[in-house]
């Protein structure tokens, strides 16, 4: 059985990372009306949501051949990442900057072209893991999609970023790195049946 896509969802997996992200948009958009920089304030909180999300979803998906419960966390992980990203995107682009143009002049076009990117390549992704049938669904896509991500993140939050941020970029680097040398070392066994 392939666990390139999520089935037999239940509601306690749902509720999980529904309940997750929930609470991290509630915190985007209310910490920033105790500072001073409300607009940027949600720019710079909603990335670290997205990041919070990526964890659990790329470290579930490294993963998801032990078992169904383990992939559906990951694509709902996943998911609900991508909600935040397109949160962030949206203020980025439309409230920190002047559109799409303007976009690419502030960051640059290196920068703004990744994020455009992991941005096209992430939506694609998730339309693709819910709207597809399994039997359409690529490995190789998704695997170029959660690369694309790591690497955007890891890169823009270490070597971009200070601070607090750049904190949790090492840890989320870091995680992720032993998860995939873990992963690598110990091959994770297909389960046979789910209980």
């Amino acid at each position: 059985m392939t666990r390139d896509k999520p089935t037999a969802l239940t509601l306690a997996q749902i509720t999980i990372v529904n309940l997750s992200a929930g609470l991290l948009i509630i915190w985007c958009m209310i910490a920033p009306e105790l500072d001073g920089d409300l607009e940027m304030g949600r720019t710079r909180l909603t990335i670290w949501a997205t990041t919070f999300l990526l964890i659990p979803a790329l470290g579930l998906w490294l993963i998801r051949t032990a078992g169904q419960t383990v992939a559906n966390l990951a694509y709902l992980f996943w998911t609900g990442a991508w909600v935040l990203f397109v949160l962030h995107a949206y203020w980025a682009i439309f409230i920190i900057f002047d559109g799409v143009a303007d976009t690419f002049v502030q960051q640059g076009t290196l920068i703004a072209g990744g994020n455009f990117l992991l941005l096209g390549v992430w939506t694609l992704d998730v339309l693709m893991i819910w709207l597809l049938p399994a039997r359409m669904q690529s490995f190789w896509f998704q695997l170029i999609a959660r690369l694309l991500a790591f690497l955007i993140f890891a890169l823009t939050l270490v070597i971009l970023r200070g601070g607090a941020i750049q904190i949790l970029g090492f840890v989320f680097a870091g995680t992720l790195v032993g998860a995939a040398l873990v992963r690598a070392i110990v091959q994770v066994p297909a389960k046979v049946t789910e209980t």
